[in-house]
């Protein structure tokens, strides 16, 4: 038992550091295609974490920053 709370104890750090890297999503919507954005799918820049709602639009956006406008959410939602 001993020997599995260091290895458990490291599996949750690095699970919690993973998630936490860039906070919350800075918008609501998706920049690419306007829908709304799920976090699974996000980038983080240094604006702050940018959501898309599915890969080809977080792909798309890789691809070409500048072509995209990032509209950021309001305070408090």
């Amino acid at each position: 038992m001993k020997a599995l709370l260091p290895a458990l104890f490291l599996a949750i750090v690095s699970v919690t550091a993973v998630f936490a890297k860039g906070g919350p999503a800075i918008n609501d919507k998706c920049p690419v295609d306007g829908k709304t954005v799920r976090i699974i799918y996000r980038i983080f820049a240094d604006k702050g974490t940018i959501a898309f709602c599915c890969v080809d639009c977080m792909e798309a956006y890789q691809k070409n920053p500048a072509r995209y406008t990032v509209t950021v959410k309001e305070p408090g939602k």
